[in-house]
C-alpha cells in the first residue's frame, strides 16, 4: 500500500483501489489531489498489473463533497485553463477516461460537484443507498465547464441534465439509479462486497476486448464537441459570470454558510 499525499493506493491481485483520504473534509478535492489522481492512474497503466480500478472515498459520510472551499477563489483562473486542457479536474477526468481498463466508482456516501463528475467519468457507478447527489454551481453563482456538462448529457440526457444543473436540488440514490446516473444501489453492508465481486468479474474477461470496447465507447463520447462559434460565445459568458457581483456573493454566502442573495449582475 502506498500513500500519495491524501490518496491511498492499494493493489490486490489485478485490482487497484484509489481512496480519497480526507474524511474530515468529506473527501473534498484540492488541485493537488486531482493532479495526483491523474499521475497515479498513468503510473498504474504503465505498470500493466491492473485490470480494474476502484475509486472510493474514505469513511462513510461522503464519496467526495466536491471542490474544497479553500480552492473556490482559484476557480476563475482554473476555469479558463480548461480551454487549454490543463485544469486539475480535467487532468484527473481524462486520466480516468483514458485508463485502458474499467474504472468503478464505489460511491460510499454523498457525491457533489466535482466529486460527482469524478464518479460520472468512471465507467461504472455503484452507490450506497443513503447517498445524495448534486451539482451546486447555480446556487453558488459560478459556472461549470462544458466538458463536465457534456458528461451528464452523454449519461442521463438533456432533460435530467438541465434539471440537475438548473434546479440545483440534491437527488437520492434511487432517483439517481432511475435516471441512469448510477448503475447499482446497495445497502452499506453489501456495497464493498458487490463492488469488488464485479471488479473481479471484469478482471476475468479478455484484456484486449475490454480495452477495445472501452475505447470504442469513449471515442463516440469524445465526438460531441462545440463549434468554434459556440465555444467563443460560452467563453464570453463564463467571463461575464466570473466578473459579476453574483459570483462574489456566491462565494461569500458559501463561506458564511447562508443563502446567497443574487441580483443578476
Amino acid at each position: 500500500m502506498t500513500n500519495v499525499k491524501e490518496l491511498i493506493i492499494e493493489q490486490k491481485d489485478t485490482i487497484t483501489s484509489i481512496t480519497i483520504n480526507r474524511p474530515e473534509k468529506r473527501n473534498s478535492l484540492t488541485p493537488e489531489i486531482l493532479l495526483d489522481i491523474g499521475s497515479e492512474l498513468k503510473r498504474i497503466a504503465t505498470e500493466e498489473k491492473t485490470r480494474c480500478v476502484v475509486i472510493r472515498g474514505s469513511g462513510d459520510k461522503a464519496f467526495c463533497s466536491g471542490y474544497d472551499i479553500a480552492a473556490i477563489g482559484k476557480i476563475k483562473d482554473d476555469m479558463m485553463r480548461d480551454y487549454r486542457g490543463d485544469h486539475p479536474l480535467i487532468i484527473a477526468s481524462k486520466a480516468i477516461e483514458n485508463f485502458p481498463y474499467p474504472v468503478i466508482a464505489m460511491i460510499n456516501g454523498h457525491a457533489f460537484g466535482a466529486g460527482l463528475e469524478i464518479a460520472l467519468t468512471c465507467d461504472i457507478r455503484i452507490s450506497v443507498d443513503n447517498a445524495l447527489f448534486g451539482m451546486p454551481p447555480a446556487k453558488l453563482g459560478v459556472i461549470y465547464p462544458y466538458s463536465g456538462v457534456r458528461r451528464f448529457l452523454n449519461l442521463i440526457g438533456i432533460g435530467f441534465t438541465k434539471e440537475i444543473f438548473l434546479v440545483g436540488r440534491n437527488i437520492d440514490a434511487r432517483t439517481a439509479q432511475k435516471i441512469g446516473l448510477v448503475n447499482h444501489v446497495l445497502p452499506k453492508s453489501e456495497l464493498e462486497e458487490f463492488t469488488y465481486k464485479l471488479a473481479y468479474e471484469i478482471c476475468e474477461n479478455a484484456p484486449l476486448s475490454i480495452r477495445t470496447l472501452k475505447e470504442m465507447i469513449n471515442a463516440w463520447q469524445r465526438n460531441q464537441s462545440l463549434s468554434p462559434h459556440d465555444e467563443e460565445t460560452i467563453k464570453e459568458m463564463i467571463l461575464k459570470v466570473q466578473e459579476g457581483e453574483d459570483y462574489k456573493e456566491g462565494q461569500r454566502a458559501f463561506s458564511e454558510k447562508r443563502k446567497p442573495k443574487f441580483r443578476g449582475d
